[in-house]
């Protein structure tokens, strides 16, 4: 006999919790398309080439190779561990048939070889949205997928979302104007990063570790400390002194941003120079989401603005921006903590009972017609008591129960109030209009 034994890191939902997944995804959806953003799909697998680009997380990488491959043999392919990599692949094998700006949304798996926990999986689905533009992207698209992240998590109403804006270049160039190397200052950068996790004490132990002066530390954990509305950005920027030019582009950038963001989710935004996003791709904008009720979790959706990323795979520049909400990861949360009303079991409106065998076939050619008048049902697959087919439909969450015999009749599961229908049309007026209690 196979094992049946679940394994850890990929999930699987129950039919309910699948259910509720896919009433979040069109939530998220609706928002994406609101904003003009068409989907797209590419393979499970790239060129494990293509997704050693990134170099980051090589360890991670699942290689792709048949059992029955050659034992020389060296795989080629591999499960993309992100939707990033393949989509600027996409954009570079596409490029003449795309129209630019391209504005894409892509709601795929992707698979990570890392330790699972607490809302870190193995196997997870993404929600992306990305904007691309030939040579130019101007800030106008920035703000657009911050504010599109901004709606998706406040339309799932599971708690109150907090986006965190900064901007990578007014992080570099700061901290070049405090005279720190390139390669010290990705370093600090990558201490400052971690700070909510290691604390002010053993991030200070950290930068200091570097080589970097105490004054210059103590003024680079001075500068990260505020949390700062979108509001109050102009006057806290001006308070600063940035002694880079990076820096200065850094910071309009941040404000040209921020006042494109629109009044309906700028109480959800703020600004914390702390957040710096792991990934070095990102170039400008950064940002990243948090449900304030759910510390713990952290980051439901992030991303940010990148220069070269198409320009791996073609001679052009393609300058992007674009965020990811861990849909997986917030589905844990969901079903952990009982966000959301799991949905009924069954899709079905009506479960129609089949007193005995011979009456069947007229069973099944009335919910067909009920089908075809837009009524979804179900038939029950066998004919035991009426009550088990009733609890049947009443665990299942259907509403309304049929009967087939010499009255007709239909019945309320939640209310138990039971009345005739004279044909089709009087019944659908019953199972699609009565208010359930």
């Amino acid at each position: 006999m196979a094992k049946n034994k679940g394994i850890s890191g990929f999930p699987e939902w129950l039919p309910a919790e699948k259910k509720l997944e896919d009433a979040v995804i069109a939530k998220i959806k609706r928002i994406y398309e609101s904003h003009g953003f068409t989907p797209i799909e590419t393979p499970a697998v790239e060129l494990l080439e293509t997704l050693s680009s990134k170099g980051e997380i090589n360890k991670e990488i699942y290689a792709v190779q048949r059992l029955a491959a050659q034992s020389d043999s060296e795989p080629e392919l591999g499960l993309h561990f992100d939707l990033t990599v393949p989509f600027a692949r996409y954009v570079a094998m596409h490029f003449n048939e795309l129209v630019f700006p391209f504005k894409r949304y892509q709601l795929q798996k992707s698979w990570r070889g890392e330790r699972p926990q607490k809302g870190r999986f193995r196997e997870f689905y993404q929600f992306d949205v990305d904007i691309v533009s030939r040579d130019e992207l101007p800030l106008c698209c920035d703000a657009e997928v911050v504010t599109v992240l901004a709606k998706g998590l406040l339309a799932l109403n599971i708690g109150t979302p907090c986006l965190e804006l900064n901007n990578r270049k007014l992080l570099l160039g700061y901290f070049s104007g405090l005279g720190l190397s390139d390669d010290i200052a990705r370093q600090a950068i990558s201490v400052i990063d971690k700070l909510d996790k290691i604390g002010e004490s053993e991030a200070a132990q950290q930068i200091e570790a570097l080589s970097v002066s105490s004054s210059a530390r103590d003024r680079i954990l001075e500068f990260v400390a505020p949390i700062v509305s979108l509001d109050q950005l102009a006057s806290v920027l001006s308070q600063v002194s940035l002694n880079s030019a990076m820096a200065e582009e850094g910071a309009e950038e941040l404000l040209t941003v921020a006042s494109l963001i629109p009044k309906s989710v700028r109480d959800h935004i703020v600004v914390r120079f702390q957040i710096a996003r792991g990934l070095d791709y990102y170039t400008g904008t950064i940002v990243e989401s948090k449900i304030t009720e759910f510390p713990e979790f952290g980051s439901f959706g992030s991303g940010g603005r990148y220069e070269d990323l198409v320009s791996k795979y073609l001679s052009k520049n393609v300058p992007g921006v674009g965020i990811s909400i861990g849909l997986t990861r917030l589905m844990d949360l969901i079903i952990r903590e009982k966000l959301l009303p799991l949905p009924q079991l069954s899709s079905a409106r009506v479960l129609v009972t089949v007193l005995n065998e011979e009456v069947r076939k007229e069973a099944e050619e009335f919910a067909e017609a009920l089908r075809v008048d837009g009524v979804s049902c179900e038939v029950f697959f066998r004919s035991p008591k009426l009550g088990k087919q009733i609890d049947y439909a009443d665990k299942k969450g259907i509403p309304f129960v049929v009967f087939l015999d010499a009255e007709n009749s239909v019945k309320n599961i939640q209310t138990g109030e039971q009345v005739s229908f004279t044909d089709l049309a009087s019944l659908k007026r019953i199972v699609c209009t009565e208010d359930l209690q």
